[in-house]
């Protein structure tokens, strides 16, 4: 490269500005370098390398960006729990959802605040465009996440059961009623399909996972999140959909949407 990454400070504030204020990867700031005029190519892993050695990024630490979180194997039965019917198994999931070849299946969960408040966010990931939706809900109880697909089902209209066909949960109580999170407040049918993944198996939704990771650049584990404004939420909700993704040639979301 015609400069060194040690060398050019102006290269360097620039990374620790995007990785710290815009909460963006390595790699995706090493793709839009020239973007912003930087006439160098970087890789996002020499980039992570300055940061890890400490010797090159004085305002960026290890813990300012996401790494890939690595996962202990557990030994545990591949069952879901009894008051989940065989048939709401992930394995009985249409192969369409499981391929990603088919929009409208969707993964969910709940991010959890400060410990001992109530206030929890409802992550919604489409498995094929990586698309997402946040909600705030004032607790994690059944009816309330119920609600929450309520207000969904009413925003999107009769194209609610095309776009969420399937939706799959893991094994949190919360998520049990199947039911009533099945039931429509349109129509008479039901509005879409739950399923379940296996116990203790949180790389079934991976896509959600990671959906969830990059949520906590901004709202970090332990946050109160009870005086978190709508407002804020909506900017983080279209920052992700809005965000180049590798997997997509640097694409968003919301780019890959248009494509459909």
């Amino acid at each position: 490269p015609e400069l060194k990454l040690d060398r050019d400070i102006e290269l360097i504030e620039h990374i620790e500005k995007q990785i710290i204020e815009e909460k963006k990867s390595p790699e995706v700031i090493s793709k839009e370098l020239r973007q912003y005029g930087f006439n160098i190519e970087i890789t996002g892993r020499t980039i992570r390398n300055g940061i890890k050695m400490g010797l090159v990024f004085n305002k960026v630490k290890q813990g300012k960006i996401i790494y890939k979180k690595e996962f202990k194997e557990k030994n545990v039965e591949k069952r879901v729990s009894k008051l989940i019917p065989a048939e709401k198994s992930i394995e009985y999931r249409p192969k369409e959802a499981n391929e990603r070849s088919e929009y409208g299946h969707w993964e969910g969960d709940l991010m959890v605040g400060k410990q001992g408040t109530t206030t929890v966010l409802f992550t919604l990931t489409e498995r094929k465009t990586r698309q997402e939706i946040i909600m705030k809900l004032p607790n994690k109880k059944t009816e309330t996440i119920a609600k929450a697909l309520d207000k969904i089902e009413k925003r999107y209209g009769s194209k609610f059961y095309k776009t969420f066909k399937t939706i799959t949960f893991d094994n949190g109580v919360e998520f049990m009623g199947y039911k009533g999170l099945e039931k429509s407040c349109r129509i008479k049918k039901q509005r879409t399909q739950i399923y379940y993944a296996h116990p203790y198996r949180s790389c079934e939704r991976g896509t959600n996972e990671n959906n969830n990771r990059m949520i906590r650049r901004w709202i970090s584990k332990g946050m109160d999140m009870t005086n978190l404004k709508v407002t804020f939420i909506k900017k983080v909700e279209e920052w992700l959909n809005n965000y180049p993704r590798a997997m997509f040639d640097y694409k968003s979301s919301n780019m890959i949407l248009l494509e459909q």
